[in-house]
């Protein structure tokens, strides 16, 4: 049985996860080359992707750099 949440995913959670899929996708890479190219392990990644962890705001400046996107573009709606 799935574990729950004391408190619900923000939706900016949610959106970073939408965003850096979407653009590790179009730029063909793996959670593993996303991971090697921040010194982050796949499984991160992963639970940034599906919005289960909340990232530091140095990760997020780290996938900003990595995609060469606008910081505000990872996290506005």
């Amino acid at each position: 049985m799935p574990r729950e949440r004391k408190n619900p995913i923000p939706e900016i959670v949610i959106l970073f996860g939408k965003r850096i899929k979407q653009l590790r996708i179009e730029r063909k890479m793996s959670q593993m080359d996303v991971g090697a190219a921040l010194g982050i392990d796949r499984e991160n990644i992963r639970k940034y992707e599906k919005g289960l962890q909340e990232p530091k705001l140095s990760t997020i400046v780290k996938f900003a750099e990595l995609f060469q996107v606008d910081f505000n573009n990872l996290i506005s709606k």
